[in-house]
């Protein structure tokens, strides 16, 4: 395939997905006021029971200031909670809250229904060849981990 024509496949890709990952990805739970990045790390911290600040950075491919500033404004609001290691003060482990589960939960519900009326445009198996191909684009480079295709589907 020539350059020109992979620059009007990329073109084309560029457009689409932009449209697309709108949609996929609506806002989400408007009414708590969760942003994504907030609904993300709320999913994430449910993957283990506890996690240190750095660990959860280098798992989500952000930097540990990132994660810093999302989790104090969970915190805030009573969806993580922090605590100190017994062995060595400086590590600060984070975990949800039960409040925090709940909020997630209505979250995901309120995504999957959104999503879920995005998704029945296409027949099942368009549906399947969709999420194929995206995965196999996740998958195509192997020096980068996908958060989404490492923690699988739920």
């Amino acid at each position: 395939m020539g350059n020109k024509d992979l620059k009007s496949y990329v073109e084309r890709l560029e457009r689409v997905h932009y449209i697309v990952s709108k949609r996929l990805h609506p806002d989400i739970a408007i009414e708590k006021e969760l942003t994504k990045t907030q609904f993300v790390l709320l999913k994430t911290l449910c993957v283990r029971n506890k996690w240190t600040v750095s660990k959860l950075a280098e798992y989500m491919g952000v930097k540990p200031s990132a994660i810093t500033v999302g989790a104090d404004r969970l915190f805030k609001r009573g969806f993580v909670q922090r605590y100190r290691s017994d062995l060595d003060r400086r590590i600060v482990y984070l975990e949800i809250t039960e409040e925090g589960n709940e909020v997630l939960r209505e979250a995901e519900n309120e995504r999957v229904d959104s999503i879920s009326n995005y998704l029945n445009h296409l027949s099942p198996e368009e549906l399947g060849m969709f999420i194929n191909i995206y995965e196999k684009l996740a998958n195509g480079n192997p020096t980068e981990e996908s958060y989404m295709i490492s923690t699988k589907t739920s």
